[in-house]
């Protein structure tokens, strides 16, 4: 590909436009907050779809995308610290919506990390791979933490949005250091949508106690991405082979 950045983000623009097409329907309808997830997550499942489909035209096949089953066993113990940040989070901020608001986040969050993880860690990641590993994991992560930005446009502050794109451009980079070792997507989707199912039910509170916890859980996340950091780079053939496809 002659312009893999320019690609790139062309490429990761497309669920950020579905997302927020989505919000504004959900806003000009006046839809409930279990109306409002629901339509969030058609956006994203169409959004999703489109992103299969995209795949399924490349040269890769899906499942070299990441669609497959990790295939090295032996770094599942590395998911230890995944699952320990949505813990905390659950800890911390509890349940705070009513009973069809849950079974609604659940619907948006599947949805939600279908989404992202198929564009950001499967075609993007991709695309930019043709430069470099190094350089898909890190300009992945970039992107989509800079596209977080678009929560701006939805009335959150410039604080609150700012601290979010550091946040997002750290699960990207973890989630993509779990693309590099196992080959896989599955292992970032499960935590992509577990996180967010906890921080939705949670209210997305921030009070003392819930802010502890966010806090707890971005040290744990950082010492997770130094740690995934090291088992890429001290991997056989460096930080610069993965299983995952690089587009021509």
């Amino acid at each position: 590909m002659r312009a893999p950045w320019v690609a790139a983000i062309a490429f990761a623009l497309v669920p950020v436009v579905f997302t927020a097409g989505a919000s504004a329907a959900a806003q000009l309808s006046g839809a409930s907050e279990t109306g409002a997830a629901l339509t969030l997550a058609a956006g994203a499942a169409v959004s999703a779809i489109l992103g299969l489909v995209v795949m399924r035209l490349s040269p890769p096949r899906v499942r070299d995308y990441g669609f497959r089953r990790p295939r090295r066993a032996r770094v599942a113990l590395l998911f230890v610290p995944a699952a320990a940040t949505v813990l905390i989070i659950l800890g911390t901020q509890g349940i705070r919506v009513n009973a069809p608001t849950v079974a609604a986040y659940g619907v948006l969050v599947v949805a939600v990390a279908l989404n992202e993880e198929t564009w950001f860690r499967g075609i993007v990641f991709a695309i930019l791979r043709a430069r470099s590993t190094r350089t898909a994991v890190v300009g992945s992560s970039v992107l989509f933490g800079v596209l977080h930005l678009a929560n701006l446009a939805g009335g959150a502050d410039v604080g609150s949005s700012i601290l979010q794109v550091a946040f997002a451009a750290l699960f990207g980079l973890v989630a993509a250091q779990l693309l590099v070792l196992t080959g896989s997507l599955w292992p970032a989707i499960a935590w992509h949508a577990a996180w967010n199912f906890v921080s939705f039910i949670g209210g997305d509170s921030t009070d003392s106690r819930s802010l502890v916890g966010l806090g707890a859980a971005c040290v744990v996340m950082l010492g997770y991405a130094v740690l995934l950091g090291r088992r890429t780079s001290s991997r056989p053939d460096g930080a610069t082979t993965t299983d995952a496809p690089a587009l021509p």
